[in-house]
């Protein structure tokens, strides 16, 4: 009897100390984040920059600040952000700068580790590259109506926007680019693929960045609604592990398909016993004895949702 105490107390040793484990973040607060990019004191002209740093083991995420002037002379307050990335851009006008990252967790954080920066002023802006906000990259929208949104430029007098059928190298959609003073413009569009692309100008010394260059991808169409295939309805079926199949219309083109299916324990399906995302037209599982209600819808990647299919019943015995 002893012996077997003596043995629970070591497991249940063994278990908190391990469960404790999980609960405690590492402590980072003597660490420091590597900074890389933009150099320290840099001088440049460029005005949208990357800023990189090394990851850190035990970082949540990171606290970056940007300030005009010094941290210990601030003129003016230019960013504070937290995010759990490594890497953040931001467009500059001319100036001089302080940049600093700090890393953090539940439970500590590092010191700050700061950069200098200094910005140039030019009217000459071909080096200079427009940020792109949103949609974001490789977007699939469900409305013909979407609108285009991005960072401005220092000195920049307007903005050149095109799109174009399936790739940039496609017809454009406008016929030729389409400027603004503004830093959005929205666009409608029929179903397909588009590439977007936003350049920035001054008129003054007539130089133009390069395109920022996007995909985006319409598609408003609602999926048809599949066809349940088996089992059938009001099937009996064994105690173990089936293949629930259904087919799609072949009139279904447009962006790729998710299907999901639902079990119920009522027809009406309002008490919903389990859900799970089918794939290439099946989902097996084992639901356990009982009488059971299914069916199925789908959705793309757009986010247009089909209609449900017809209710079936099945029973496990």
């Amino acid at each position: 009897m002893k012996i077997i105490c003596k043995n629970l107390s070591i497991l249940l040793l063994t278990i908190v100390l391990f469960s404790c484990k999980d609960f405690i973040e590492e402590d980072i607060s003597h660490d420091m984040v590597v900074l890389r990019a933009p150099a320290n004191n840099l001088q440049t002209v460029i005005l949208t920059h990357t800023f990189w740093w090394d990851e850190l083991d035990g970082a949540e995420q990171y606290n970056m600040q940007i300030v005009e002037g010094t941290f210990s002379s601030a003129i003016k307050l230019v960013l504070d952000t937290t995010i759990g990335l490594n890497k953040f851009n931001y467009t500059f006008y001319p100036g001089s700068f302080q940049w600093r990252v700090k890393g953090i967790n539940n439970g500590s954080e590092t010191y700050y580790t700061t950069f200098s920066l200094v910005v140039d002023s030019t009217n000459d802006i071909t080096t200079q590259t427009v940020v792109l906000n949103s949609p974001s990259a490789d977007f699939f929208s469900n409305l013909n109506s979407n609108t285009l949104r991005w960072d401005g430029i220092y000195l920049a007098s307007n903005y050149n926007i095109d799109i174009r059928e399936n790739s940039w190298s496609g017809n454009s959609v406008t016929g030729f680019p389409i400027s603004t003073t503004n830093l959005e413009y929205t666009v409608v569009l029929n179903d397909g693929v588009y590439e977007w692309g936003i350049q920035a100008e001054n008129s003054v010394s007539n130089t133009f960045t390069g395109y920022s260059k996007r995909t985006l991808t319409i598609d408003t169409g609602i999926p048809d609604t599949v066809a349940l295939s088996l089992p059938l309805n009001n099937a009996i079926l064994g105690d173990s592990n089936y293949t629930y199949t259904w087919t799609h219309p072949s009139t279904d083109n447009g962006t790729s398909l998710t299907d999901s299916i639902f079990f119920y324990t009522d027809i009406n399906g309002s008490v919903l016993f389990k859900s799970g995302r089918g794939t290439s037209n099946n989902y097996t599982d084992s639901l356990g004895l009982g009488t059971y209600y299914w069916r199925v819808r789908s959705s793309d990647e757009a986010g247009n949702v089909s209609g449900f299919t017809t209710m079936r019943a099945f029973t496990i015995n």
